[in-house]
């Protein structure tokens, strides 16, 4: 641990980064500047020195558990995390390069830190690095993330909440939910916005004997309420929670056409096995707005986010609803009467939430 009078942020290495890589884009100066305020200010400085030595000695997982705090208004408040970052990033660009990536591919991945910074303004309007972009950020600061055109493959675990089980026979897989209770229309987990209302909710628990397999089904749309049996005669589990898998990420403006995206999966299982041997994916992993089967009623059976959806074993996320306004409205309005019309989407999604309806994210995982 630095000395508590020790500067916190390494001016030279932010000079270094921006020549060498374009870290900060357009927001150089403004880093700069918060730089020279954190370093004079005693306590903000204690507070980066503890936090940057705990996160470069933790994993991923580990160095996401740091609680950022939440801007104030301030420039620096709203930068303070970036700095947390900053250290680890002259390590994972030599973990990058020790795993075979080239110096344009390395450069293409920290264009992620300029991007990062310009969403939390496109979305706050103050540029900063928030919680939920300091867990994002996160990955590239530790090379837990690759590319291609676009497309990012997280390295990762699969969460809790599903079980994918396989007939031995026919080699079917389908997914069963790992716990929670549901909303007695399948379609929300009970809490979710607009999902609020206990009555006919239902446990969606997994669990098995020595004979059978026992859960919940998530087919197509929904958590269906009844449990069902499945023989081990017949039935195996195929996936658990905490096995490997490629977390795909989809910016917008991504090509999410079926095609497309069966050539994505080939080159992201080709770079996990080749450069990182030590992962052993089972399968891709989704989590988004965009997963959601009311999407379908929007943008029509034939579009590609149909075609998207139809390659996933899914089941709805508990959430507040708002996810989608960040990425398709750029931010939630104060009336969803203000949301534009602009485009098919847009319109689809501003008369669903003005119905009093809601767009949670669906999770699943793609065998390939």
């Amino acid at each position: 641990l630095q000395d508590a009078d020790t500067p916190a942020c390494d001016l030279e290495l932010i000079d270094r980064l921006q020549a060498q890589w374009d870290l900060f884009g357009q927001y150089y100066d403004l880093v700069k500047s918060v730089a020279f305020q954190i370093n004079g200010d005693r306590n903000r400085r204690i507070w980066i020195n503890v936090a940057a030595a705990y996160a470069m000695d933790q994993d991923g997982n580990g160095a996401r558990k740091v609680a950022v705090p939440k801007a104030d208004g301030t420039a620096v408040t709203a930068m303070l995390p970036l700095f947390i970052l900053i250290p680890m990033v002259p390590v994972a660009v030599e973990d990058y390069r020790r795993r075979g990536f080239s110096e344009k591919e390395i450069k293409d991945l920290m264009f992620g830190f300029q991007d990062g910074i310009r969403l939390v303004q496109l979305h706050t309007g103050m540029p900063g690095v928030d919680a939920t972009y300091y867990d994002w950020l996160m990955l590239f600061a530790k090379a837990m993330i690759f590319q291609n055109e676009g497309l990012q493959f997280e390295l990762r675990q699969l969460p809790e909440d599903m079980v994918y089980i396989k007939n031995k026979h026919t080699g079917q897989v389908v997914g069963l939910r790992n716990g929670g209770m549901v909303h007695r229309s399948g379609l929300a987990i009970l809490g979710s916005a607009c999902y609020e209302d206990a009555e006919g909710a239902f446990e969606a628990a997994f669990h098995e004997d020595i004979q059978n397999i026992y859960g919940h089904l998530c087919t197509g749309a929904i958590i269906e309420p009844e449990e069902k049996m499945f023989s081990k005669a017949q039935w195996e589990v195929f996936i658990r929670p905490g096995d490997d898998c490629l977390s795909i990420h989809i910016p917008r403006g991504v090509d999410i056409s079926v095609e497309t995206m069966e050539q994505h999966f080939v080159y992201g299982r080709k770079v996990a096995t080749e450069r990182y041997p030590e992962y052993k994916p089972v399968a891709f992993y989704g989590y988004s707005w965009i997963l959601n089967p009311k999407l379908v009623q929007i943008v029509g059976p034939n579009s590609k986010i149909a075609g998207l959806l139809d390659l996933f074993i899914k089941s709805p996320q508990k959430s507040d609803g708002s996810s989608v306004f960040s990425f398709v409205f750029d931010r939630k309005p104060e009336k969803y009467e203000d949301l534009p019309e602009d485009s098919r989407l847009r319109r689809g999604l501003k008369k669903l939430y003005l119905n009093g309806d809601c767009i949670h994210p669906y999770a699943g995982i793609i065998l390939r």
